[in-house]
């Protein structure tokens, strides 16, 4: 009976023990719910995030976009049958990002190198060494099921020497496959002065077509008209009592993938005369009118 009754208090001062030990451990569990509830407004908290936004930086896309690259080393810059290197002198290098979202909205940065001529002792513009600029867009394909394609886009120059020649101008494009070939049209027009001229605004119009040519080449071309509206101002630069401001310009070229880059030979003109034109056609800057073979290799990732 005796043993009984101490296996019996044995058994209950146990009991109480794990009775204690239970509400102790249960008011440390609580305790540390609380210190990290507390860290996690804290700089726990701030680490989580500052993770969280290492974690997007390894995401393919942003906001529902996708970011793209692509680069251009060239012998020259042509745009429009003007050189944009004073005839070459330095060899053209063009970069550009861009995002594009699934619902065809784009937003991008582009830059390059520039050469204008001008009046300093080598014949160059001092002030021009650069072009860049924001662009913006939207394209669709196969509008109403006709397999025509859309690309707008607005493109503000800005040249980081010369801020009186930016100018902002927006670029349309149509453009409709049939078969191997496609061909594309353009009208871009200047919606601010043109390179700053007081109330000149520029027009070009364009097609672009292009042909899928056996083993993997590509020929393509281009033949445009850039003309102004001068709004009632007369830009008689020469003294002829004639206004010519007015241009043609075309390119012809072949391209191929090579080792992954894309490389591209192409001739560029124009119908710019010496002495007969009010913009170029002078001693000083025929030079970038005349015409000329480009060779560029280029890539996009």
């Amino acid at each position: 009976m005796i043993n009984f009754k101490h296996k019996l208090i044995t058994l209950s001062v146990l009991c109480f023990t794990m009775l204690v030990a239970n509400i102790s451990h249960a008011e440390q569990n609580t305790n540390k719910t609380s210190e990290e509830a507390y860290a996690e407004t804290g700089p726990a908290k701030a680490a989580k995030e500052s993770a969280g936004f290492l974690d997007n930086l390894d995401r393919e896309t942003l906001f529902g976009g996708k970011f793209s690259s692509w680069f251009e080393l060239a012998s020259d810059y042509v745009f429009r049958g003007e050189s944009e290197t004073n005839d070459g002198k330095i060899p053209s290098i063009k970069v550009a990002v861009t995002w594009t979202h699934p619902s065809g909205v784009y937003l991008g940065y582009y830059g390059a190198n520039n050469l204008f001529p001008g009046n300093d002792s080598e014949g160059n513009n001092p002030k021009i060494n650069a072009l860049w600029g924001p662009y913006a867009g939207y394209s669709v394909k196969d509008i109403g099921g006709t397999g025509i394609n859309y690309n707008g886009m607005f493109f503000q120059y800005i040249y980081p020497g010369d801020s009186n020649s930016n100018y902002l101008e927006m670029f349309n494009y149509l453009d409709k496959q049939f078969g191997s070939v496609n061909m594309k049209l353009e009208y871009s027009p200047t919606l601010t002065d043109w390179f700053g001229v007081k109330n000149l605004q520029s027009h070009n119009v364009a097609i672009h077509p292009s042909w899928s040519a056996p083993y993997g080449f590509t020929v393509s071309g281009g033949v445009g008209y850039q003309f102004f509206d001068s709004k009632g101002t007369k830009y008689d630069l020469d003294g002829n009592g004639k206004e010519q401001l007015n241009w043609m310009h075309w390119n012809v070229g072949v391209s191929r993938n090579v080792f992954g880059y894309k490389v591209d030979l192409r001739y560029h003109d124009t119908d710019i005369k010496k002495g007969e034109h009010d913009f170029y056609g002078y001693s000083s800057n025929h030079q970038i009118v005349d015409s000329r073979f480009v060779f560029g290799v280029s890539k996009s990732f």
